[in-house]
Order: structure tokens, then C-alpha cells, then sequence
């Protein structure tokens, strides 16, 4: 008779290391793999191809993110449907969604094919995704009307809505963590990061520069073409390159880090994320993060056009900004080489950020009340600018930092749960969902700002209105940016600990690919056998 408390079975059954993890096999049997684990580590396999369509990929998304930071305006100035209606359809959607993603997420941890565990979803769900987000931004042009709150456009929105949730979860948990499969070296991970970091960015600043751009000669009347064109021709090209990017990824980039056969039972993977203790923590800044709203409007779109007075005065403000973050990447050197730690880095360079935010919102403050767009300009262009150069080291050793977080899951449980997770972070979206609502009301109203005036130059003739326009553009985000900067403080996932965590884990994916090798995709199968003869040579 066992002597176990029930608290005592209960830890065992769901908290304790399971027993086919990297943490509690025995070492007798990881060694036999050490020098294949060694190289897979440290040896680079992913391809300047590959990193490009990498690369590609990440940019055709940001597309598809950019426009999604207008989607309020094209909400409300478009489709002409307020913003009471809006809160109500994105309501009703998270219902389904408490159905929809946890089936999606459960389908794809427990995905195992010759292709892979992500592949077949990124092949197969940009498609659908993309073409829904494009038909949903050309409902001003399917559904021609002048009406306020058209009942017709309403039910076009809930329903395009609803097939883009549909569709979200299945495409975006693979996408995002396609990255972290593709290769266990580090170094990849980090070029692999770094080039879709700067592919997001500049795809994001496309979009805001083209709808800045049309929507000032619009207002001039250089180039009279109406909003629901505009919104309509931008939303098939995002739905065209991220159709053909995404795509390009799973044709052209192999999974490379080996996963466990059969994936565990969902009685068990369903706690996965209570072994983490890092991964813990960030689920509790996050929980607070997806409270918080700055207004859920496009403020920079505001500023830009309304303060600043349109494209053209805009253009010569970026350039600053453009110069530091290309410069930045020559700083991911030094500061990996200054501090001890990924932890420490990340936390100066987070903090650093924020002093520059306040700076920045605090010049737009005292400068607003002249109405003069380039004195304004001139403290955007400074902070902004300031703010670029660490965005290469910052974007690569934070991004760093939380591969190793899941890599440490599946160190400890021998699974990558990354659809469970996915799904515990989408509830406590829902969850919060009410709160991030009343925020955002309340933070417009307290702004002021009339969301029926057309985006003019000072169209709101209010300095007050300004100034908080400004500040929210500048420091609105600040709040989460901080709390997700606590969880560093505690992280200790570093020098010798991450050394025998990366070499148990690497030992025990190549006893994996050894013991499974007739079973691997055929680059799977080269990667194994190219590490062998390499060990074999050196050997001889």
C-alpha cells in the first residue's frame, strides 16, 4: 500500500517531471548522444534562403497587423458602425472562441507528420485567413451604403469576424512558433529572430506610410480616392503576400528540433504550464497586460495626420528613427559581450525605453500649445529615433529568452505544449476582455477626441485634445511594457543551469531522431545523418 498522501499523488501525477523528459532520464543513457547533442547545438543549419523567406514570411504578416491597427477607424468611419456595435460583435466572437481555440489548440500539440509538427498548418491556413481578412476590409465596397449603423454591415462584420477567429488560432500559434522549431542552434534563433524583427517592423511602417500617404493627398485633393477603396486594394495585397509568404516558409524551411513520437496525454499537457515557473510568471503579467487599453485607437495614425499635418512632413521625421535602428545592429555585440546575462540586458534596455517615452510625451506637452507641426515634429523624431537603437540587441536577446522559457518546458516534460499555452494566454484575453473594453471607453472619453471628424490637420482644434493625443501615442503602452519586465527579475535561467538544461534536452532529441530514424522527413534524416559522419571522422 502506498504511503503517498493524495496532495502528495496529486503533485506526482501532474506537477512532477515526467519520466521520458530530458530532465529525469538517466545519464548513462544521454551520454551516448552528447557529442551529436554538442553539434546540433552549436553548429549552424539554417540557410541565407531559408532566412529570407523567414524573413518574407514575418513581413507579409506585419502587413496583416498594420492594417489591423486601423481596424477601429474602419470600423467607424468606413463602415459607419459605432463603437458600442463593434464591442458588442467582438463580445459575442469571444463566446465562440472559448469553443473554437481550445479544440484548435488541443488538434495542433498533438499534430505529429513527416513534415512535421507545425508544417502542415502553415501551408495550409494562410489561404483561408488572408482571404477572409481582405474580404472583411472591402465590406464598405460589397455593401455600398450611406447609413449610420446599417444593419447589413453589421451582420457582414460579425460574420467576417467569425470566420477570421475561425481560422486565427490554427494559423497563428504554428506561424509564431515556427521560429523555435526550425532550429535548436542558438545562433540561428537569433538570425532567425533578427531578420523577422526588422521584416515586422518595416512591413508595419509600409502600411501606416501608404495609408498616411493616400489619406493626405486625399484630404488635399491631389489623389481623390475614397477610404473603402483604399481599405478594400490594401487588404488584398496584405492577403497576397501573406498568402505567398507564409506559404514559402513551410515549402522552403524544415523543422529541425526532434519532438517525442506520440505527444503525452491531454489529462497531462493541460498542467504543462504549471511546471514552468518562468512561463508562470509571464502568464500573470500577461493577465494584467490584456487589462489594460490605451484607448484601442490608432493614435500614431491621429498624431501623424492630425497634428503632424499629413505625409509629407512626416517623411523627414522617420529618417532619424531609420538610421538608429540599422545602427542598432552593430550594438548586439557589445551589449551581449557587457552583460553577464540575457536578463540584465533586456531589463536596461526595457527601462531605457521608458525614460525615453516619458521624455518624448513630455516635449509633445509643452510644444503642443504653439501648433507649429514641426516643433512637435521635433521631439517625435528625437525620441522615436533614441528609441531604435537598441532595437536589434533588444528584439534578439528578448526573443532569446523566451525560446529558452519553452525549450525549458519540454526539458522538463518532454513536450512542446505551445497550442495549450496559446490557449491559456487567449482565456485570460477573454477574461480581462470586459475590462479592456470599459478602459478603452473611458480613455476616449477622457482624450476628448470626436471620432466623427474627419482626419484633417487639427481637425479637433483642441490643444488639450492634442497633448493626450500625443501622450497616448508616445507613453500609452508603457504600463504593459513595464509589467512585462518584472518577470526578468526572477528569471535565473543562466550560465551553468542553461548549459545542462541545452545538453539534456539536445541528447535527448538526438536519441529521438537515432531511434526513429526510418520514420524522419528526409531533412531530418540528412541532419542526423550529416552530425554521424561528422562524429564518425573525428573519431577516425
Amino acid at each position: 500500500m502506498s504511503n503517498l498522501s493524495t496532495k502528495e499523488k496529486l503533485v506526482n501525477r501532474f506537477l512532477k517531471a515526467d519520466d521520458y523528459s530530458a530532465a529525469t532520464l538517466d545519464r548513462g543513457i544521454l551520454q551516448k548522444y552528447e557529442k551529436l547533442a554538442v553539434d546540433v547545438y552549436s553548429i549552424r543549419q539554417v540557410s541565407v534562403g531559408e532566412l529570407t523567406w523567414m524573413a518574407i514570411q514575418r513581413f507579409s504578416r506585419s502587413l496583416k497587423v498594420g492594417l489591423d491597427n486601423y481596424a477601429n477607424m474602419y470600423y467607424t468611419k468606413v463602415l459607419k458602425i459605432d463603437l458600442s456595435y463593434v464591442t458588442v460583435i467582438k463580445a459575442l466572437i469571444s463566446v465562440y472562441d472559448t469553443l473554437n481555440n481550445p479544440l484548435m489548440g488541443i488538434v495542433y500539440d498533438r499534430t505529429r507528420t513527416r513534415w512535421g509538427k507545425a508544417r502542415p498548418y502553415v501551408l495550409t491556413t494562410p489561404l483561408p485567413f488572408f482571404l477572409i481578412t481582405a474580404l472583411l476590409y472591402s465590406g464598405a465596397l460589397l455593401i455600398p451604403s450611406e447609413q449610420i449603423n446599417d444593419p447589413k454591415r453589421i451582420l457582414y462584420l460579425f460574420f467576417m469576424l467569425f470566420l477570421q477567429e475561425t481560422f486565427s488560432t490554427i494559423f497563428n500559434i504554428p506561424t509564431d512558433n515556427y521560429p523555435t522549431l526550425q532550429s535548436p542552434c542558438p545562433s540561428d534563433r537569433i538570425a532567425v529572430s533578427l531578420v523577422q524583427s526588422y521584416a515586422y517592423a518595416y512591413g508595419g511602417d509600409l502600411i501606416s506610410t501608404l495609408y498616411i500617404s493616400l489619406m493626405s493627398l486625399n484630404n488635399s485633393g491631389t489623389l481623390p480616392i475614397s477610404q473603402p477603396l483604399m481599405f478594400s486594394v490594401i487588404g488584398f495585397v496584405t492577403a497576397f503576400f501573406g498568402t505567398v509568404g507564409t506559404m514559402g516558409v513551410a515549402l522552403k524551411c524544415p523543422e529541425r528540433v526532434l519532438l517525442q513520437p506520440k505527444p503525452a496525454p491531454l489529462t497531462k499537457t493541460m498542467f504543462y504550464v504549471l511546471k514552468n515557473k518562468y512561463a508562470m510568471r509571464n502568464v500573470v503579467a500577461g493577465f494584467f497586460n490584456s487589462a489594460w487599453s490605451n484607448g484601442g485607437y490608432s493614435w500614431d495614425v491621429i498624431t501623424q495626420l492630425e497634428i503632424f499635418g499629413g505625409a509629407l512632413h512626416i517623411m523627414p521625421l522617420y529618417i532619424f528613427y531609420h538610421i538608429c535602428n540599422v545602427l542598432s545592429i552593430a550594438f548586439i555585440k557589445p551589449i551581449r559581450e557587457r552583460f553577464k546575462t540575457f536578463r540584465s540586458a533586456v531589463i536596461v534596455m526595457r527601462l531605457t525605453d521608458a525614460v525615453l517615452n516619458v521624455i518624448w510625451a513630455v516635449g509633445g506637452w509643452i510644444t503642443m500649445p504653439q501648433k507649429k507641426w514641426w516643433l512637435s515634429g521635433i521631439w517625435f523624431c528625437i525620441g522615436y529615433g533614441l528609441n531604435g537603437l537598441n532595437n536589434a540587441p533588444a528584439t534578439a536577446l528578448e526573443g532569446e529568452i523566451g525560446r529558452e522559457i519553452n525549450d525549458y518546458t519540454e526539458y522538463l516534460t518532454g513536450e512542446r505544449p505551445d497550442g495549450t499555452f496559446g490557449l491559456l494566454t487567449d482565456y485570460i484575453n477573454k477574461l480581462t476582455q470586459p475590462i479592456n473594453t470599459m478602459l478603452a471607453l473611458a480613455v476616449i472619453k477622457w482624450t476628448g477626441y470626436d471620432t466623427t471628424l474627419d482626419t484633417t490637420y487639427w481637425a479637433q482644434d483642441s490643444v488639450d485634445v492634442y497633448r493626450k493625443v500625443f501622450a497616448l501615442y508616445a507613453i500609452g503602452n508603457l504600463v504593459p511594457h513595464i509589467i512585462s519586465t518584472i518577470p526578468l527579475f526572477f528569471y535565473d535561467l543562466d550560465g551553468k543551469r542553461k548549459e545542462e538544461m541545452y545538453k539534456a534536452l539536445n541528447e535527448r532529441r538526438m536519441m529521438i531522431a537515432k531511434e526513429n530514424q526510418g520514420k524522419l522527413s528526409e531533412d531530418m534524416a540528412m541532419l542526423v545523418e550529416m552530425l554521424s559522419e561528422e562524429k564518425q571522422s573525428e573519431t577516425d
